[in-house]
């Protein structure tokens, strides 16, 4: 199986006038296709920065990031953007819903910057909310929304422009614990049936299990890259 993501002696550093910080120390790691990785890290660990890199939310200070063979380490801002609404869906904590618009609004704005028509912006919001379990729930604002149902608008507008790879930072971190294993649960299932690559950075442990890939970051540093 080939990689999707592959990182070389990867290296983030800031330098503060006489102060320098290396956030990121040296990182090499390999993504398969249809893998669920799980990145585990502390706060201050690092695992932000990872999941920004790799997500091709910002540039490494040294070393290669190739995704889907294609090195990405060096593009500009907008080159970012547009690999981004391409091949990545992201999956936050806080959600990033826009309260003025409802549970089908949000999940069609992706789309909406890469050119899509409405009528196929509608269709394919229509069916990920399905996916989700959220069909009754389309003309809903945030605001009349759980947080487990918020997140799981948030994981269909990750769907919307077919990605080939989900990203979520800390998916259950706003939701009980229930809910919680029930998100875990919808990005399996995304990963098992459509083939997807899913990438879950988080603190909790527990989340481990999910995973066929677990990768322990501390300090800055991969330190253990396991297959379960």
């Amino acid at each position: 199986m080939s990689n999707i993501l592959e990182l070389k002696d990867v290296w983030k550093v800031y330098d503060l006038g006489k102060i320098r910080i290396e956030v990121l120390k040296g990182v090499s790691l390999e993504i398969e296709k249809n893998d669920f990785v799980v990145i585990l890290g502390p706060s201050g660990s690092g695992k932000s920065t990872l999941l920004n890199i790799m997500s091709c939310l910002d540039v490494p200070t040294s070393g290669s990031v190739h995704l889907e063979g294609s090195d990405v380490s060096a593009l500009s801002e907008d080159e970012l953007a547009q690999v981004r609404g391409r091949t990545i869906g992201f999956v936050f904590q806080q959600f990033n819903l826009l309260p003025h618009l409802t549970a089908l609004e949000n999940v069609t704005l992706p789309s909406i910057f890469q050119g899509v028509s409405k009528e196929e912006r509608d269709r394919r919001a229509r069916k990920h909310l399905d996916e989700v379990g959220l069909s009754d729930r389309l003309d809903h604002r945030p605001s009349e929304l759980s947080g487990g149902e918020k997140q799981r608008v948030a994981i269909a507008r990750s769907l919307v422009n077919n990605p080939h790879m989900i990203v979520a930072d800390e998916p259950t971190g706003n939701v009980d614990s229930k809910t919680g294993r029930h998100i875990m649960e919808i990005l399996q299932k995304l990963r098992d049936e459509e083939e997807r690559t899913v990438i879950v950075v988080t603190h909790d442990r527990e989340l481990r299990d999910f995973a066929n890939k677990v990768v322990n970051i501390k300090d800055g540093e991969v330190d253990q890259d396991s297959k379960k």
